[in-house]
């Protein structure tokens, strides 16, 4: 997440990606992986051609309550 985020703050695009390439067994032979090694995500890294849109999100207040500590006294 770390180079994620560094990239983003120099002005690249950034995305960790976990998908097929992921677990599949030619990609992993295609960038050298060893037999006791996986993969656990492919980092794309670029220069945006758009800046970031941001995806829906629920109301923070539909998906969240606070907590009250029981009273003991």
């Amino acid at each position: 997440m770390n180079l994620v985020l560094a990239s983003h703050a120099l002005g690249y695009a950034a995305q960790w990606v976990t998908g097929f390439a992921a677990y599949d067994a030619e990609a992993a032979a295609l960038l050298g992986v060893a037999a006791n090694e996986r993969i656990v995500a492919l980092i794309h890294v670029g220069t945006p051609s758009a800046p970031p849109s941001e995806r829906p999100r629920p109301d923070i207040d539909d998906i969240t309550t606070r907590w009250q500590p029981a009273r003991s006294w």
